[in-house]
């Protein structure tokens, strides 16, 4: 019985150590939790404090170490986690825009490092995935056909001769849902390749509807890539991107483009944008805090030859300016008949407080008059230029401040309207068009959990462009097109011959993560925008009409 005891006092003591070691495993746990927990936040707040951090220390090489772990420019890191801890821990994003898209960071601080979430190592390539999964709902009080992407400029939102401004509109969408992978790996220690491709599914094949099984295809958003020199802050980039007229939210890289934070796929207008085939150059100086570099882009050019139509001087058999698509091209749709690329250029400056721009854009649209025997060709210069901005209002990034704008003539593609770059000249051939688009946005975090934005815009056609042959009427905006049925229902279309002049947007909106942690994160959002669309005059007054809508979007980002 004594021996009995004395092992039953054994256990209890055995018991009470266990449940003593229980205790102090789980304020272990807590702490680790906590510390990767502030350590998420810190870089969600400010994800440029965190990229100036691991870079000024990998410069310096002044890692310094304590016995609580690894302070990394005032980031700690537990040194004593298990590597499924470390892997576990949150990627960051290079800035606030790509927390909405899930677009992969800019550069990890070592690519032979530990692995954040969706990231694998295949040798000495490490691949990054990105992207989120969207449930979107929307309804405007017009009914333009369209799906996540609205219809702005060019007659999509109908006057009111057309039913279709009687009736809203309602749908529900998958289709801005993103895929991204990032592969990147150093040939040398200060040499780096990088190649992105990014896809969504609002691509639409001859069989794509939305009667019962919904037959979108997907499409590239972007694919390019890029050769990164570290030591002379030197890349050079090929394949489908951003235009490099597209503003940017700090310095010139790649993947850093200051996309608006709406819903709507198609953005607001005002806003400067193209995604397509280029290859640039750019070299940074002052430490980064200058940048300039030079872009040449695919062209295509917006024609409207006007309600008048086509225009062949006397003698003329024919006008050529653009084509159907031919072999791989799409044979649904014209192509214009370009001879030369476009070309952008464009000055960045990061002094400390704020980002600065300036660009200009150069362009080259071509189109021949042929008569029996000959013809003759002529291809005119257009472009223009501009200058944006981005202000951090206050210390701690809460609300920021930015404006940019683009002038010159031809420039209409690069608004997100798509209003006319050309249109039918005198001469037959087609005639660069006066422009100018302006964005202005407000945008912050008053809290850590939620993300307030708003945005006014502009586009326009600064001045008509027009002349009367044969007693026909022609160009673009020519005072005597008839307007007096467009705001008559069920009026024929020869009454409401608009040539819009101005597209202007006002749109707020917000971000919330309902959800964030190790899983990912699931984000909310809600957009409301008012567009007012208003025509040159002509016989019969001066037409407009405008749209209400409202977005709602659901997001689920898995790797962030």
């Amino acid at each position: 019985m004594d021996q009995m005891a004395i092992m039953e006092k054994q256990i209890r003591a055995m018991q009470s150590q266990l449940s003593t070691m229980r205790k102090e495993h789980d304020r272990e746990m807590k702490r680790v939790h906590e510390q990767l927990a502030q350590q998420r936040k810190a870089q969600e707040q400010d994800p440029y404090a965190y990229h100036r951090a691991v870079t000024g220390n990998a410069q310096n090489n002044t890692t310094a170490q304590s016995s609580d772990g690894l302070r990394l420019a005032g980031f700690q890191v537990g040194t004593s986690l298990p590597s499924t801890q470390q892997t576990s821990a949150s990627a960051y994003a290079s800035t606030p825009y790509g927390q909405l898209t899930g677009t992969p960071s800019a550069r990890v601080l070592d690519l032979y490092g530990p692995l954040h979430r969706g990231q694998v190592q295949i040798g000495g390539i490490r691949v990054t995935l990105g992207g989120y999964l969207e449930a979107a709902t929307f309804w405007r009080s017009r009914n333009s056909t369209s799906d996540i992407s609205s219809q702005f400029g060019g007659g999509a939102i109908p006057f009111a001769n057309n039913p279709n401004y009687h009736t809203n509109e309602f749908h529900q969408s998958e289709r801005q849902s993103r895929i991204a992978m990032l592969v990147e790996g150093d040939i040398t220690h200060k040499l780096r390749a990088q190649g992105y491709i990014e896809v969504d599914f609002q691509g639409a094949g001859s069989g794509s509807n939305s009667r019962q099984s919904n037959s979108y295809v997907p499409r590239s958003r972007v694919f390019y890539g890029q050769l990164i020199d570290d030591a002379d802050d030197l890349y050079v980039l090929g394949g489908q991107s951003w235009s490099f007229l597209t503003m940017f939210n700090h310095g010139m890289s790649a993947r850093d483009e200051q996309v608006p934070l709406v819903i709507d796929a198609q953005y607001v207008p005002g806003f400067n944008w193209t995604r397509n085939t280029q290859v640039r150059i750019v070299k940074g100086f002052g430490h980064s805090h200058y940048h300039v570099g030079i872009s040449v882009e695919n062209p295509q050019q917006v024609i409207s030859v006007g309600s008048g139509g086509n225009y062949l001087p006397p003698g003329a058999v024919a006008d050529t300016y653009q084509n159907a698509g031919g072999n791989v091209f799409n044979p649904s749709t014209n192509y214009s008949t370009d001879v030369a690329p476009d070309i952008v250029g464009k000055v960045a400056a990061d002094p400390g407080w704020g980002h600065y721009e300036m660009y200009g854009l150069l362009r080259f649209p071509h189109s021949r008059v042929s008569y029996l025997g000959s013809g003759r060709s002529k291809t005119d210069v257009a472009g223009g230029g501009g200058a944006g901005m981005v202000l951090p209002l206050e210390k701690a990034h809460k609300l920021n401040f930015q404006v940019s704008g683009l002038v010159g003539t031809g420039i209409g593609r690069y608004g997100t309207s798509n209003m006319p770059d050309v249109t039918m000249g005198s001469d037959g051939h087609i005639k660069p068009l006066p422009a100018a688009n302006v964005l202005a946005g407000l945008y912050g975090n008053p809290v850590k959990s939620l993300q307030l934005y708003a945005y006014g815009g502009m586009e326009m056609t600064r001045s008509r462009s027009s002349f009367n042959a044969g007693g026909k009427h022609y160009g673009y905006g020519n005072p005597l097109y008839n307007v007096s049925g467009c705001d008559i229902e069920g009026a024929a279309a020869s009454t409401c011959q608009a040539s819009i002049n101005k597209v202007v947007q006002g749109t707020a909106g917000l971000w919330w993560d309902y959800l964030h942690g190790d899983y990912g994160t699931i984000r909310l959002g809600a957009q409301y925008s008012y567009t007012y669309i208003t025509s040159f005059s002509g016989v019969g007054g001066t037409p407009h009409t405008n749209d209400n809508m409202v977005f709602f979007s659901m997001r689920y980002l898995p790797f962030q």
